[in-house]
C-alpha cells in the first residue's frame, strides 16, 4: 500500500507500507507478493501483489479516472493527467517497450500496419505529394504507444487482457 505524506521541506514522500493481501472469498491474510490465497486457492487482485512505486500512482491513477475507458478523466489534475497519458519510455523505444513489457501483440500490430501503410501511401502516389503523410506515419504511431501505454499495461496486468487477438 503506498501512503503519500509531505515531509519536512514541503515535499511529498512516497512510504511502502508492508501490508498483508486478505483474501476476498474467505478473508484469509497473504503477504502482499503472493497472488493467489494460501488457504482457499482463489486468486488475490493484482494491485496488492509487488509493483514497483510509479506502476502503483499509475494504476491508481487509473482507477481513479474510471477504469481503463477513463470516463473520469476530467477529474484529475493536470498533473496526474499527465502522468497517467505520457510515458516517456514508450515515447522513446515505442515497439520495443511494448514488446519489454509483454505486450508484444499490439507492438506487432501498430508496428505492421505502420510499415504497411507507408509502403501503400508511397504506391499510391509515387510522385511524392503524399510523402508528408509517408514520413510522418511513424512519429504518429509513437505517440500512440506514449499516450496508451500506461493504459495498455493496466488491461495487461490488472485486466489480464491479452492484446488484440
Amino acid at each position: 500500500m503506498l501512503r503519500r505524506l509531505r515531509g519536512e521541506h514541503g515535499f511529498f514522500v512516497l512510504i511502502m507500507e508492508n501490508t498483508m493481501a486478505s483474501c476476498q472469498k474467505c478473508g484469509a491474510g497473504n503477504a502482499s507478493s503472493t497472488t493467489n490465497c494460501t488457504t482457499c486457492g482463489t486468486s488475490i487482485k493484482v494491485e496488492q501483489t509487488d509493483l514497483s512505486a510509479l506502476w502503483r500512482i499509475r494504476f491508481d491513477l487509473v482507477e481513479k479516472a474510471g477504469g481503463p475507458q477513463l470516463p473520469y478523466i476530467k477529474r484529475l489534475r493536470a498533473g496526474e493527467r499527465l502522468r497517467l497519458m505520457w510515458n516517456f519510455w514508450a515515447l522513446l523505444f515505442g515497439p520495443f517497450y511494448y514488446i519489454a513489457k509483454g505486450m508484444w501483440r499490439k507492438a506487432l500490430v501498430i508496428s505492421f500496419s505502420t510499415v504497411a501503410l507507408t509502403i501503400f501511401i508511397n504506391k499510391a502516389a509515387p510522385s511524392g505529394d503524399l510523402d508528408f503523410f509517408a514520413n510522418n506515419i511513424g512519429y504518429a504511431a509513437n505517440a500512440l504507444f506514449t499516450v496508451f501505454a500506461n493504459i495498455d499495461y493496466y488491461r495487461k496486468v490488472v485486466l489480464n487482457h491479452k492484446g488484440w487477438w
